[in-house]
């Protein structure tokens, strides 16, 4: 067994076996894995054919833990239907959201103060390259 191979041993963040982690992704085993894709299914059918539903009435009827519930919001698996009874604040400012774990304009303040805080420029943002075009350009500050 080399290195690599020990380094993706892994024990599940929820039962405890352990795992060959891929790298990516939870670090959940497959049981565990395939238990939170059924549990998600059933939450997302529920909450979709009874909007009015609240958090404790979709964990009641689907059995899902209000946890489990919350944690599909904040991954961003699911998102609340307008007019829905259940909700998420944001993290930041405490506002409604839809799905997620900060607001739009918190997400905004939060990357305006991270390039403060790190004292980056508009120019020292790099672009992803166009893997179409192989001609090598210049770019200047002054846009001379």
């Amino acid at each position: 067994m080399n290195e690599n191979t020990a380094a993706n041993l892994q024990s599940c963040a929820r039962c405890g076996g352990m795992f060959w982690y891929q790298g990516t992704g939870k670090r959940i085993c497959s049981k565990c894995k395939k238990e939170d894709d059924e549990q998600f299914e059933i939450v997302k059918s529920y909450i979709y054919e009874n909007l009015s539903a609240t958090i404790m009435d979709v964990s009641k009827e689907t059995g899902v833990r209000v946890a489990r519930i919350k944690a599909f919001l904040r991954e961003g698996r699911l998102v609340i239907p307008d007019n829905s009874a259940i909700f998420l604040n944001c993290e930041a400012c405490g506002t409604s959201i839809k799905f997620g774990r900060i607001c739009r304009t918190c997400a905004d303040t939060l990357t305006g103060e991270i390039k403060k805080a790190m004292d980056v420029s508009e120019y020292e943002i790099g672009e992803k390259p166009n893997l179409n075009s192989g001609k090598m350009r210049f770019l200047t500050r002054d846009n001379n």
